[in-house]
């Protein structure tokens, strides 16, 4: 990767990825997660490491999406 891709590619993500979409992505890939590690960790599978995961994004992800709720303007 070049330098020059490089500044282009911080620019853009400090442009469009703000803490509020950060935190909506996160929520968006935790719920699915969280679900189907339930349901593995119920089947005989190895569900326990999923839902591990699953929660940590879905709650990580409510936390920023709170977080910036009451500094977010509204248009």
């Amino acid at each position: 990767m070049t330098a020059r891709t490089r500044t282009r590619l911080r620019a853009w993500l400090g442009r469009n990825a703000a803490e509020f979409r950060m935190g909506v992505l996160l929520v968006a890939v935790g719920a699915p997660m969280s679900i189907s590690g339930a349901v593995l960790y119920v089947l005989p599978g190895p569900g326990f490491p999923v839902l591990l995961i699953g929660l940590a994004c879905l709650v990580t992800g409510l936390v920023m999406v709170g977080a910036n709720a009451s500094g977010r303007s509204r248009r």
